[in-house]
């Protein structure tokens, strides 16, 4: 999947702004403030339907305006070209169009569109608890296994269903939730635990590329592997019932990773977790493109000033051997051109919400960006 072209309009500080995208390295300029991040928040609207920056919709939409409108048009790895488009009103309206037609699930974006964002947030990978590293597994079994995400939700539903049960105290009412959501729960953590065998050999491979050191990886279902879900749900009811909640299956999968028997946020520095976060996600995007030809994008906020050259070199090395699509910002990315050597790039300066293209001989501006239309959707 490559973006060719992204427009953005009255999205937080972007009034009008239009780039024709490189397939390959995309370098974002610009002061603290500018909107360079801006363009990856746009970009990453357009693939989840929603901000990675806040769950609210008014710091979104540029003052004095009252709407959103976010376009792109993206060539597919089956050869085609395709439009997306989404729109969000202060109201609380909205619209997504993909090549023209209006789509219901912000889904049907996040399959066309598949997004990696590594940005200061990203720490919460290592450091924010289960849920960010189910998020993570997630991520690439949607991507990978078509029906993973209508089964997700359909064990969310029934997970809801139990709890609701288990506080009513009534446990005929638990128990006949129990078999459904045990099939479904055991399928998914077998899922997952076929995903975690093939991706952890990629991640310590690329890991190796920035260190000498290894991790251990350790998948825990959720659940203690010693019983079936079904089992597990029995045998902890008293308990569930006592808390107010299922405490058994793959809602509560976490993923471990340790260093010498400790955990990797306890003994890790701020660099070498960074080390760690790229290779979970730089795996995903290669073994995406392994098994099913998509390449995913990957937004890359603020490429990390404290890395050494040596790890920026291997970086951009990894990047240009998956040929993913790649937008980079930072306050100066000059220096990077010369290790993309012949690899696709171009480099945008943003100033006051304004983006323009600069030559990447020159580091001149070209043009202004085209004003956009009121009707893009």
């Amino acid at each position: 999947m490559t973006i060719k072209t992204l427009s953005v309009y009255t999205f937080r500080n972007l009034s009008d702004a239009h780039l024709s995208l490189s397939p390959g390295f995309n370098l974002i300029e610009g002061q603290n403030g500018a909107g360079k991040s801006s363009l990856l928040e746009a970009v990453y609207f357009l693939s989840h339907g929603r901000s990675f920056r806040t769950l609210h919709l008014d710091p979104l939409v540029q003052f004095g305006q009252d709407k959103l409108i976010l376009q792109a048009e993206i060539d597919s790895f089956e050869g085609q070209s395709l439009s997306l488009g989404i729109m969000k009103t202060l109201k609380g309206e909205g619209q997504i169009k993909i090549a023209g037609e209006i789509c219901h699930s912000a889904a049907e974006l996040a399959a066309l569109l598949p997004v990696q964002l590594l940005n200061s947030d990203s720490f919460e990978l290592l450091n924010g608890g289960p849920l960010f590293k189910r998020q993570w597994m997630d991520w690439g079994m949607f991507h990978v296994e078509h029906s993973y995400g209508s089964l997700w939700k359909q064990y969310q539903r029934v997970l809801k269903q139990r709890n609701s049960a288990i506080k009513t105290g009534a446990s005929a009412s638990i128990r006949c939730w129990d078999e459904s959501l045990a099939a479904m729960g055991e399928h998914i953590a077998r899922q997952r635990a076929e995903y975690m065998a093939d991706i952890i050999p990629i991640c310590s491979s690329i890991l190796a590329r920035f260190c000498d050191f290894k991790i251990s990886f350790h998948y825990d279902r959720g659940w203690d592997a010693s019983f079936s879900l079904a089992q597990a749900l029995e045998s902890g009811l008293s308990r569930d019932q006592y808390l107010g909640y299922t405490r058994s299956g793959p809602h509560r999968a976490d993923l471990r990773l340790n260093l010498s028997e400790c955990p990797v946020n306890n003994v890790l520095s701020r660099g070498q977790q960074k080390w760690l976060i790229y290779s979970l996600k730089l795996a995903q995007g290669i073994f995406l493109a392994s098994k099913t030809q998509k390449r995913c994008v990957y937004l890359l906020d603020d490429l990390p000033a404290e890395w050494d050259d040596y790890r920026q070199k291997v970086l951009i090395e990894l990047l240009k051997e998956m040929s993913p699509q790649v937008l980079i910002t930072g306050i100066g990315l000059s220096h990077l051109q010369e290790a993309l050597g012949d690899s696709p790039v171009k480099m945008f300066h943003v100033e006051q919400g304004r983006v323009q293209e600069q030559d990447t001989n020159l580091e001149m501006p070209l043009s202004e960006d085209s004003s956009l239309s009121n009707s893009l959707i």
